[in-house]
This record gives structure tokens, C-alpha cells and sequence, in this order.
């Protein structure tokens, strides 16, 4: 089973991201849920995550140049999705740079799920 977290400050994007899955993922996953990277750590100290959707900017303006570093600290091994609406922001030009496994466009999301992402 794919344990998912999802970081994300607006519950309706958590919402969309859940009938997402719920369409388009047809494997096993269980789905977590948290507005802040500061519960998004709470969540992964406790619970076994194998990957991360984060969107890339969160309240007071924290971007993923911000959540990516603090959330490597406890997950040194996690797989580490950025979700936004604006891909083409400078900082979002590199993935490697960023440590993330993919950058995707929210408005992409469901046909990205549909043809593999998560595998």
C-alpha cells in the first residue's frame, strides 16, 4: 500500500487530490492529510509516509525553496512531489536542485496520476 502525504493549506485541493486518486490511482494507497509542513513533519515522526505531494506555496508565503529543505530533515528518503499552479516560476525550473522527485502542474495532476506518477 502507498502511504501518501499530501501538504497542502487549502482542504479544497485536498478534496480534488482525493477523488483524484480515487479515479485514476487503481493500486492500494492511503491518503494523509496536512495544511502545514510543521503537521506534515508531525505526520511523517509518526507515521510510515512513502511520499510527499506538497504544494508549493503554502501560507505566509512559503514557497518550496522554504518546505523542501525542513521537510528533508525528516525525510531524507521520502519521494518528494511538488504540486503547482505556476510551473513556470523560477524557482521551480530545476527539480534537482530542488531535491524532488518530480515538479508538476496542478491542472496536469489527474493525467499525470493517470499515467503513472505514483508507480
Amino acid at each position: 500500500m502507498l502511504n501518501i502525504l499530501l501538504i497542502d493549506d487549502d482542504p479544497v485541493e485536498h478534496k480534488l487530490i482525493q477523488r483524484m486518486l480515487k479515479d485514476c490511482y487503481t493500486q492500494p494507497y492511503l491518503l494523509r492529510y496536512a495544511d502545514t509542513v510543521d503537521k506534515g513533519i508531525a505526520i511523517m515522526k509518526t507515521q510510515q509516509i512513502d511520499l510527499i505531494l506538497l504544494d508549493d506555496k503554502l501560507k505566509n508565503g512559503l514557497t518550496a525553496e522554504q518546505s523542501v529543505p525542513r521537510l528533508r530533515e525528516f525525510s531524507n528518503n521520502i519521494a518528494m512531489i511538488l504540486i503547482s499552479s505556476s510551473i513556470n516560476a523560477a524557482h521551480l525550473r530545476d527539480k534537482a536542485i530542488l531535491d524532488v522527485y518530480d515538479i508538476v502542474d496542478k491542472f496536469h495532476l489527474r493525467s499525470r496520476i493517470r499515467e503513472g506518477l505514483l508507480t
